[in-house]
């Protein structure tokens, strides 16, 4: 069993408190605009816990990938300088620990997006849930860790 780091913990808590807000400012707008119903609201609670989902599975691959590497640390990309050939170089080889830890990162994006399409598709084919409540969710983790970047750098400016 994996141990969740602190820092995993915390954003995923960071991000399900913007998400949420976020949902509940788009059920507001559902309301305003007049086309509240019980799909809307169902819908919504729906979108929102797989949004947080997909993003602490994400940051759990993030995890694992990063413990897998066990130390070992990926070359920094060399620059290049204006007059030189800025073809495309030769790639050097990846070490065993990051091939591994970058096919555990792609392998963890594919499930997810699988994730959202299902997801997606039953928010489409059930009745009780608004399609479009469930699947907005889904843009709000970015969203919300773009606020909370913004909203530091504005603290650490004061």
């Amino acid at each position: 069993m994996i141990k969740l780091q602190e820092t995993v913990k915390r954003e995923t808590l960071r991000v399900a408190a913007g998400t949420a807000v976020l949902t509940v400012l788009m059920v507001a707008v559902f309301l305003l605009l007049g086309f509240f119903d019980w799909s809307v609201l169902l819908g919504a609670v729906y979108g929102c816990f797989f949004a947080v989902l997909n993003f602490f599975l994400m940051a759990l691959s993030v995890q694992k990938a990063a413990e897998s590497m066990n130390g070992v640390q990926l070359p920094p990309e060399e620059e290049t300088t204006e007059g030189e050939n800025q073809g495309e170089a030769p790639e050097k080889p990846l070490s065993p620990q990051a091939t591994r830890a970058k096919s555990r990162m792609q392998l963890s994006y594919m499930g997810r997006m699988l994730m959202v399409v299902v997801m997606a598709v039953v928010a489409l084919n059930v009745s009780w849930l608004n399609p479009v409540a469930a699947i907005m969710p889904q843009l709000f983790p970015r969203l919300a860790i773009q606020l909370l970047t913004v909203g530091q750098k504005k603290r650490k400016e004061v």
